[in-house]
């Protein structure tokens, strides 16, 4: 069964202390997150490469490579993963199929990997963004993660910058949008999903 999600990621390795709202920092993610407002001008490139215990990781996997952008704020991580790492618009749509999203929703609700795929096949999509508070592991009441989300993505010589949408989900089925969203990342993304 092939799940091939966007980047391998975890925020473990992650955490940054909270933003000082400095407006004039060259690195910043914000976006409307459930009608609140979340900013930080702590936003970075991270690796796959430390994150082999997560239930991301097992699901998320690239040959050509993942990006993930994260960013910390009063308690709160948000992560933007993306399948590549070229200049693109990258997609995650899968609450139209119900076999699709039931998988989703109990591989990062904590179920095996293993039986959560068992019934699904040819799974694929381009794009994942999780919100969560801080330290909160798959399948914790304040674990989010997209069932639909879009992110345009542009790379330039020493940065990156995108949008980004989502809709959100725990695995209790509570949900929200996010919207609004920016970054603006120093350096260039990881070319290796090792």
């Amino acid at each position: 069964m092939a799940l091939a999600l966007a980047g391998a990621m975890v925020f473990s390795s992650c955490h940054k202390d909270d933003d000082d709202d400095d407006n004039s920092s060259i690195s910043q993610l914000s976006a409307t997150v459930n009608e609140n407002s979340f900013k930080t001008s702590l936003a970075a490139f991270y690796s796959s490469s430390s994150s082999g215990t997560t239930k991301l990781s097992q699901i998320f996997s690239s040959t050509s490579g993942a990006t993930t952008i994260a960013g910390t704020q009063d308690g709160k991580q948000l992560a933007i993963t993306i399948n590549g790492t070229t200049s693109g618009t990258y997609n995650l749509s899968v609450s139209a199929d119900n076999t699709i999203n039931n998988t989703l929703i109990n591989i990062l609700s904590g179920e095996s990997v293993t039986d959560a795929i068992s019934d699904a096949v040819n799974v694929k999509t381009d794009a994942m963004v999780i919100y969560r508070a801080t330290g909160e592991t798959e399948g914790g009441n304040t674990y989010y993660f997209s069932t639909e989300a879009t992110v345009n993505f542009n790379v330039f010589v020493a940065y990156a910058t995108g949008t980004f949408t989502a809709t959100m989900r725990n695995k209790a089925g509570d949900s929200f949008s996010i919207s609004d969203g920016e970054f603006k990342v120093f350096g260039k993304p990881v070319t290796s999903s090792k």
